[in-house]
């Protein structure tokens, strides 16, 4: 028997939070591309070429963290307008995880670049890179469930019938 679904109506589209993941992958992407250029950015800035980097890679964080938090929750508006199934929950739970675990991990880039040294700080950032991969790794597991689970609802797998019992036949003797 197919698990039941509950639609919500009245759910407006998710534009503005694909606005928001299109701009996280535009600032992401200049972020790349300006890597490739250290130096003349860090003349520009007028700060050295490892305080540029690691400003390019802050820029690149927080890209990433607008990126998946706008396409989950356009993804989850889409799966309460279409109808809720386990697999679009299971996808809010994992996408918020992994923008959570990117959110403290930049948090903690974030505080070291204006220069707060607290040793709980640097042990954080010891595991900065295993962070970004964890985090993009839910992240992205929590796009999949949501993406299974838009298909559920809208019956792309086609709709599970509920099987009925056949009657058994009868003996006639």
């Amino acid at each position: 028997m197919a698990p039941s679904q509950v639609a919500y109506a009245g759910v407006r589209a998710p534009r503005g939070w694909l606005g928001v993941a299109f701009v996280g992958v535009w600032l992401y992407f200049i972020a790349k591309i300006m890597e490739l250029y250290p130096e003349r950015l860090a003349d520009s800035a007028q700060v050295g070429r490892g305080e540029a980097l690691q400003m390019l890679a802050i820029i690149a964080g927080l890209a990433s963290i607008l990126f998946f938090s706008g396409l989950v929750s356009a993804l989850w508006r889409a799966n309460l307008a279409a109808g809720l199934s386990p697999a679009s929950v299971r996808g809010l739970v994992f996408g918020s995880a992994g923008v959570g675990v990117l959110v403290v991990f930049e948090s903690a880039r974030l505080l070291d670049w204006v220069g707060m040294q607290v040793d709980a700080l640097r042990s954080l950032l010891l595991a900065v890179e295993i962070g970004d991969i964890a985090g993009n790794a839910l992240a992205f597991a929590g796009l999949a469930f949501l993406v299974v689970g838009l298909a559920e609802a809208a019956g792309i797998f086609g709709r599970a019938e509920p099987e009925v019992p056949r009657a058994a036949p009868e003996e006639t003797s």
